[in-house]
């Protein structure tokens, strides 16, 4: 029946390695697939950069999965082999196409190291038969798989290389593009990374903690950003946004976005509400594509008497969340406008304003940490603060991370956080300052 089912088991090869899993991740799946409907066990290897052999996955229908590295780990390095190495790996790269291996040699009939070696994994495995047909990308080989069957199915024959070799081949142009894809997104990654404030400043009696976490599929990186600013006469300026879109031109888009709120801020340092009109005003008149953007900016201010006063104003951003020292953790409402590029002609509100009392945390957050497909954002909002108020009591550092975690544990989105605490009276180092008096 082998035979009756190369187009249905295609399909399910690539819509299963484009779901997603990244490139190592696609590898085992494909190996999966493999054993699930065709052989007993799969046996990866990969070519590194030197050329060199190392061992990816090894998985099948028996217990446990000998030298099969966890992804992420470092694999096994397979010895080097002569040119004419009868070694599975060694004939499919030197031929270019599936080899079949009607009867697996015993590994005292080895000629050569890596011989030697697969022959002892196919032994172990109880192979009997195999086939070894070479990934290849673009031309060149990267990587061989080994499927094999027991005694306990009938042999390979040559009637299944050819649907071998078909499945390698578009096994190894889906997992190569997830390669690929993800050396890209690496890249991204760091560049927005690098686009982030590398230290936030430090303003009494403020504490500022922030985190930026990329999405852990193989989505694109996007436009999320945090940043703040100590201005000369104490103030404490602080946003988070994120600019529409998940590739790199989001990404610098966010950069220009964030430095062009720097020098507003700098330049005249005025209510929020005021400062974001401005944004959005300079926005419009660049001549550059569209940018849409949310993005909630704020201030704060210390007081003598110990209670530090926040004002902020939202374009179209999810509110922030204010976790008290005593009490339940609410979200904070006001200040609200359209998001950024849509009509600056649409007055905005004035800036919300809300005491931040001693020992409670000031909370802005991108829509990646409360949305979840196909749920309403409500739930996403009322599952963040009820994991908040649990979290309070917690040093700033351990809350973020803990709320990432329990908030977004899958990362479908990247997310970026920015905390502000009011330090409790017990805990404040004495600072001179013109708050002490001269």
């Amino acid at each position: 029946m082998e035979e009756a089912i190369p187009l249905r088991l295609l399909a399910d090869v690539t819509n299963a390695l484009k779901a997603g899993r990244g490139w190592e991740g696609s590898l085992q799946r494909l190996a999966e697939l493999l054993v699930e409907r065709l052989a007993d066990w799969c046996v990866i290897d990969l070519l590194d950069e030197r050329g060199r052999a190392r061992r990816a996955v090894v998985t099948g229908r028996g217990t446990g999965r000998p030298n099969s590295p966890r992804p992420g780990e470092s694999s096994q390095l397979l010895p080097s082999w002569p040119q004419g190495s009868a070694a599975p790996l060694a004939q499919a790269l030197r031929r270019g196409t599936a080899v079949l291996i009607p009867y697996v040699p015993s590994p005292e009939r080895a000629a050569d190291p890596l011989e030697r070696a697969q022959l002892e994994l196919l032994a172990r495995l109880g192979a009997t038969t195999a086939i070894a047909c070479p990934l290849e990308a673009g031309g060149r080989p990267f990587g061989v798989i080994i499927v094999a069957r027991t005694g306990a199915c009938r042999p390979f024959t040559e009637a299944q290389v050819p649907l071998i070799d078909s499945l390698a081949h578009q096994g190894a142009l889906v997992v190569d593009n997830a390669r690929l894809y993800g050396q890209q997104r690496d890249i991204a990654t760091h560049l927005q990374r690098s686009l982030l404030p590398d230290t936030l400043p430090d303003v009494h009696p403020f504490r500022l903690v922030a985190r930026y976490s990329p999405a852990r599929s193989y989505a694109e990186v996007g436009g999320d950003w945090y940043d703040a600013i100590a201005l000369q006469d104490g103030t404490l300026a602080f946003t988070v946004g994120d600019v529409a879109g998940h590739d790199v031109r989001a990404t610098a888009r966010m950069s220009q976005l964030r430095h062009m709120l720097r020098a507003l801020v700098l330049d005249r340092p005025g209510p929020p509400d005021e400062v974001v009109r401005r944004l959005d005003q300079a926005l419009e008149r660049l001549n550059e594509p569209a940018v849409t953007a949310t993005l909630i900016f704020g201030m704060a201010r210390p007081s003598a008497a110990g209670t530090s006063s926040l004002a902020w104003a939202n374009a179209g951003h999810p509110p922030p969340l204010l976790v008290r020292r005593h009490g339940r953790a609410r979200f904070l409402p006001g200040g609200e406008g359209l998001p950024l590029g849509v009509d600056t002609d649409v007055p905005r509100e004035a800036a919300a304003t809300a005491p931040l009392t001693p020992g409670s945390l000031f909370l802005l957050y991108t829509d990646g940490l409360i949305e979840r497909r196909g749920e309403d954002l409500s739930i996403g909002l009322e599952r963040l603060r009820s994991e908040a108020g649990n979290l309070r009591g917690l040093a700033p550092d351990h809350f973020l991370d803990e709320l990432v975690e329990r908030v977004a544990p899958a990362r479908g989105d990247d997310i970026a956080l920015l905390a502000l605490w009011s330090e409790p009276a017990s805990r404040r180092p004495h600072r001179p300052s013109t708050l002490d008096g001269e």
